[in-house]
């Protein structure tokens, strides 16, 4: 039997594809494209991979299925010729807080087993070297002391960051410790005494006591190990000899001066996933909620007697409350007025109001207003400040919510925002751990490294013999992952950076090194547009990553727009002519000549040459208005100044971790909203932002969903679903049922929508191992309406039939409704006649989300104001012949008065704008800066910026 060489896929009939066949080459690189719509993720995703992914869970036992989501079968005769398959998307896979890239590409756990198997220790005290010990031999070393010599075994108390020392007293307690040395000075935990909080002490556990005996070696040896074990935080434990001891005894085994040694590690020490080893603040997270005093001050124009301040922080409605007290005993004290506007007291008593006394006690007076005697007047105490009581207050309930019921204090948490923990820096790690160094650096400081730094750190490390096999095994096989990385383009990122920080591509790339460090052949992958997101300069680095995993033996199908990307498969599959019921079809196949020869292929057009998208004849002058951002600081940026001209197209591009995200996105969008809506968020770190009051409103069209649920479409995000109900409820057929707009909702019950499947127009059965069956509602039959709904007619259609149409269909039907056909044209400009109306929103991508939001903005312009519109990546899932729908969408935009500012990698997209501002040089910590801002003419000018190098042969070859 001979060796099957091909794919070979019959009658696929998925969405809009109509009943194709086609043969897919194995063990090559297959590039399937086509325009927006026309049914390429359908072939790639709903019929390669799907069936490939149903097929496997099939083989897998019953039990196996029962706990498994089990996949239904696309629409298609028979795929033959399959193998295992994976599909390597560009969606956002994990937004887990504690998901990095290091965990992602499992680097971490081999740097938390080269930390545990060389790492080297620190005295807490001194920072003199230690080396790592075991219990027995810890007690070998303690039994060479004299019988009768008394021995405690002492570890470092840390107390929490903004916690009073009662709190750490009270978790010592819980683990069962009785004694402590404050200062050196016997302590129990029994007492329950107090310490002054305004002072910092020593604290020292005592965790166990004995008697040296000449047969009481394994009782030590014991007490060690449990020490080690109970305390599971501390492996630096401190031995001390009751009565001293000569100081050799301590050469070779702990600190002399301090005596403290490092214990035996294991990898899970290293761990911020494991609460023994995890930031007790940010619990491993890196970030922890702290309150922002502008949150508290909900009206400046007024006093605080007057309702300047935030209910929760300060009620005026308590005349003799706790509260009443110390704010009029505050400013008894230090000279204000609580009937002065607030935003006219000075800066010294808001950092007295929010930060508190700093410890200096305030006598409480009885205020004059008062009708009774508060139980704290006569007293003396320092005032912490409104910050420190919410976040205590909200610890508080954290702590309550692990323990008993959850409880989410939103009447705090509104008042707050996520910064970097302030125990622990961002390291998720408690201190105790950042002792441990390899090569005189800690896990976190690795970790922060941009891989080629980390990569040339690991190659220059040296270890003492006992260790040395082990350690070089360790690390070759983080080199081999770091490489894989760094060949793929992802040499900027770090290992400690969140994976919900990270873009679809970006992951979609650190799958790809995943999947060629595991040297698996014979299998197949289905890739979605992994050139997303990469510079021109970077591109040929996926495409050597795609040509890589062909080589060791594999499949891969790309559905992919990029032009080098095309030219560089083996096989191209076209599918198209058009979107939606336009397409379906395959238009050519073969090599890049059949394609280019072939006629009715618009892939073909743009590769040969004979089609393409224009350089403007003409571009805009810059005005005189601009945005000035001033000192922008976040993430990588280099206390950046920028003017960015206003009424123009302006893109800024850069290559990937330039900081184009951080300065737009982070600082300017953030900060305009902030100055023109008062909106409870905070911006990136910057100096200032001038030129807000230039422009009326800012639009931020991201690629987030436009819905969260099957009801959720097209119609009713745009808007017109509404005056479409408000049509049918008008006929005489609704009025004469008494029906009303509402009633056509499919989210309103007891309206004409179906209620056996709840307007879903199917019906889903769970069958356990087997997959979920959908099967249309047998009462409407799919239409999602009732027969009584569906009775009504608007020229001759139901509202069923008017959600099944296409926007192009639609743009005709609704021709004589000026609202309907002006807003439905935008849609169909934008090229997404292919759409229909009643689609669910959960079906749609990332690109056609943002298409959408555009066209609902475009169609709701108002004459005489200025907007400002971001779109980031707006080219994503889009073919050449979109882009030049988008542009001139986005110039009609900047035509009638408007700013828009595109973030973007795209070649077409660049050369099209009016101004250009280039981030880099690099990536990460080589980028931040404004390598060259201009015309695109001017651009290419410029020596040290890449985007000028490509976009000189785009522009000189046109």
């Amino acid at each position: 039997m001979s060796v099957r060489t091909t794919i070979e896929i019959s009658g696929a009939k998925q969405n809009n594809l109509k009943n194709i066949s086609v043969e897919i080459p194995r063990d090559k690189l297959t590039v399937i494209t086509g325009v927006s719509g026309s049914g390429k993720s359908s072939l790639a995703f709903d019929v390669v991979y799907g069936e490939g992914q149903r097929r496997f869970l099939d083989s897998i036992s019953t039990f196996a299925k029962s706990r498994i989501s089990q996949l239904k079968k696309a629409k298609v005769d028979y795929v033959r010729g399959l193998s295992p398959v994976i599909a390597i998307e560009q969606k956002k896979s994990n937004n887990n807080p504690r998901s990095t890239v290091g965990t992602v590409t499992d680097i971490s756990d081999y740097l938390r087993l080269l930390y545990a198997t060389a790492g080297a220790g620190k005295c807490p005290v001194c920072g003199k070297p230690l080396k790592q010990l075991s219990a027995a031999q810890i007690a070998e070393h303690i039994t060479t002391l004299p019988l009768g010599t008394v021995v405690e075994l002492r570890a470092p108390v840390y107390k929490v960051y903004g916690e009073d020392y009662s709190y750490t007293f009270d978790a010592l307690r819980e683990k069962g410790y009785k004694n402590l040395l404050v200062d050196g000075e016997p302590f129990s935990l029994a007492d329950k005494k107090e310490l002054d909080e305004r002072k910092e002490y020593k604290l020292e556990l005592v965790i166990d006591r004995f008697t040296l005996r000449s047969d009481n070696y394994i009782q030590i040896a014991k007490s060690i190990e449990a020490a080690m074990l109970s305390l599971e935080e501390d492996i630096m434990i401190k031995v001390e000899v009751i009565g001293g001891v000569s100081d050799s005894f301590y050469e070779n085994f702990a600190c002399t001066e301090h005596h403290y040694f490092l214990c035996d590690m294991q990898p899970f020490h290293f761990s911020f996933n494991t609460p023994a080893s995890a930031c007790r603040t940010c619990m491993g997270v890196g970030l922890s909620y702290v309150v922002e005093p502008r949150f508290l001050v909900v009206a400046p124009e007024k006093s605080i007697n007057k309702g300047a301040l935030k209910n929760t922080v300060y009620n005026t409605s308590g005349k003799d409350s706790y509260r009443t007290v110390i704010m009029y005993s505050l400013s008894q004290k230090y000279g204000f007025s609580l009937d002065t506007p607030f935003h006219e007291l000075s800066e010294e008593i808001y950092d007295i109001l929010f930060y508190g006394t700093k410890g200096e006690p305030v006598e409480m007076l009885q205020p004059p207003f008062s009708t009774k005697k508060n139980w704290i007047i006569g007293r003396e105490r320092p005032f912490w400040g409104f910050v420190h009581e919410l976040e205590s207050w909200y610890k508080h309930y954290i702590r309550k919510s692990s323990t008993t019921e959850a409880f989410e204090p939103n009447f705090i948490k509104e008042c707050m925002i996520e910064k970097i923990c302030p125990e622990c820096s961002g390291a998720r790690l408690k201190k105790q751990r950042l002792l441990i160094t390899v090569g005189g650096k800690n896990i976190d400081e690795l970790s922060r490294m941009q891989l080629p730094e980390l990569l040339e750190f690991l190659n220059g490390l040296s270890f003492e013999e006992e260790v040395q096999d082990v350690a070089a095994s360790i690390i070759r096989e983080i080199t081999v992952r770091l490489k894989l990385l760094i060949d793929i383009g992802l040499h900027y990122i770090s290992l400690s950076r969140r994976s919900d920080s990270i873009s679809g591509g970006e992951m979609q790339r650190i799958k790809m090194s995943t999947q060629i460090s595991s040297e698996l052949m014979g299998m197949l992958y289905v890739m979605d547009e992994p050139s997303i997101g990469l510079h021109p300069r970077d591109s040929f680095k996926v495409i050597e990553t795609m040509r890589k995993l062909r080589d060791i033996g594999n499949t891969v199908i790309v559905v992919e727009h990029d032009l080098d990307t095309i030219k560089s498969a083996d096989h191209i599959i076209e599918i198209g002519p058009g979107p939606g019921i336009h397409g379906g079809n395959v238009v050519a196949q073969g090599t890049v000549e059949d394609i280019m020869a072939e006629k009715t292929s618009v892939t073909g057009k743009y590769l040969s040459g004979e089609a393409r998208i224009e350089i403007p004849v003409k571009r805009r002058n810059l005005g005189d208005d601009f945005l000035s951002i001033q000192g922008a600081r976040e993430n990588n940026l280099k206390n950046v100044d920028l003017d960015i001209p206003l009424g123009v197209f302006v893109c800024v591009t850069g290559v990937s971790g330039s900081g184009k995200s951080s300065l737009i996105n982070e600082i300017l969008y953030k900060q305009l909203k902030i100055d023109m809506t008062g909106a409870r968020i905070v911006a990136g770190e910057h100096d200032f932002l001038f030129g807000a009051g230039l422009i009326n409103n800012i639009i931020n069209i991201d690629q987030a969903p436009i819905g969260r649920n099957s009801k959720s479409n097209p119609a009713t995000y745009i808007g017109i679903y509404d005056k479409i109900r408000e049509l049918f409820a008008a006929q005489p057929e609704a009025m004469e049922k008494g029906y009303q707009a509402i009633d056509f909702s499919l989210t309103h019950a007891g309206g004409t929508r179906c209620e056996h499947c709840s307007g879903d127009g199917i019906i889903v059965t769970n069958l356990q191992f087997m997959a979920d069956i959908e099967t249309i509602c047998p009462i409407c039959k799919g239409m999602r309406f009732s027969e009584e709904g569906l009775e009504v007619k608007y020229h001759g259609k139901s509202i069923a039939q008017v959600l099944d149409m296409t926007v192009e269909e639609a743009c005709e039907f609704f021709k004589d409704n000026t609202y309907l056909k002006h807003k439905l044209g935008i849609m169909n400009e934008l090229g997404l006649g292919y759409m229909c109306l009643g689609q669910s929103s959960t079906t749609l991508s990332g690109g056609e989300a943002q298409r959408v939001k555009l066209a609902y903005e475009l169609s709701k312009i108002k004459k005489g104001a200025h907007n400002l519109y971001i779109l980031d990546e707006p080219t994503t899932g889009l073919h050449l012949s979109d882009i030049q729908k988008l542009l001139l969408s986005l110039n009609k935009l900047v035509d009638k008065g408007h700013s828009v500012i595109v973030i973007e990698h795209h070649l077409d997209v660049i050369k099209s704008a009016d101004y250009i501002i280039d981030m880099g040089p690099e990536g990460g910590s080589k980028g931040g800066y404004v390598v060259a801002e201009g015309t695109p003419e001017q651009i290419i000018k410029a020596e040290n910026s890449y985007t000028g190098r490509y976009l000189k042969e785009v522009i000189g070859a046109v």
